[in-house]
This record gives C-alpha cells, sequence and structure tokens, in this order.
C-alpha cells in the first residue's frame, strides 16, 4: 500500500508508512495474482480512482472509476475489478462491515 499527503510540497511523495501521511490525498493498492495478473489501484479523496491492470495473458488496460461517494462502494467496485482481473473465484471470501 502507499499513501500521498496533500499537505506535501510538490512532487508529492508516495509514502509506505501510513504515519507519515497527515493530509491523506490518496491510498494505492498493488494485487498481484497467478500468471503475472496484476491490478494497480489508486483511490483519490476526490472520488475516482486509476486503475490499471493486466490479466496475466493478453488483456490490459484501465477500468472506470468515478463517482466513488463511500467506502461501501469502493468495495463494492474494488470486488468488480479483482473479477475481472482474476476471474470471479478470486472474490470469495466472506465480509465483514
Amino acid at each position: 500500500m502507499t499513501w500521498r499527503d496533500a499537505a506535501a510540497p510538490w512532487p508529492r511523495p508516495l509514502e509506505t508508512d501510513r504515519s507519515r501521511v497527515h493530509d491523506p490525498d490518496s491510498v494505492g493498492v498493488l494485487v498481484s495474482g497467478p500468471a503475472e495478473a496484476e491490478l494497480s489501484v489508486v483511490l483519490f479523496r476526490g472520488g475516482w480512482a486509476d486503475v490499471d491492470f493486466f490479466d496475466g495473458f493478453a488483456d490490459a488496460g484501465c477500468l472506470p472509476a468515478s463517482d466513488i461517494t463511500s467506502a461501501a462502494e469502493f468495495r463494492t467496485r474494488l470486488d468488480q475489478w479483482v473479477t475481472h482481473v482474476f476471474g470471479p473465484r478470486a472474490v470469495s471470501a466472506p465480509r465483514t462491515t
């Protein structure tokens, strides 16, 4: 995971230690899977995300990610992106709120 601090001077560095970020502007995650598949998601506090993927075979690109209004909606979208890249069995663990 990485975080970016909105109060940091430009260019804002990416931090891996959450305690170094006082005014979070974004959080990023990289999910790796079989066949070198990867999903990269950077969620910005403005309600959008940069979502890039490579399925490990031939499909790669960006996925739509705007108008995210809550943590629950982000969780739903993240599950959809994981399913898109890694298949429907990738999102099978029960969730708690």
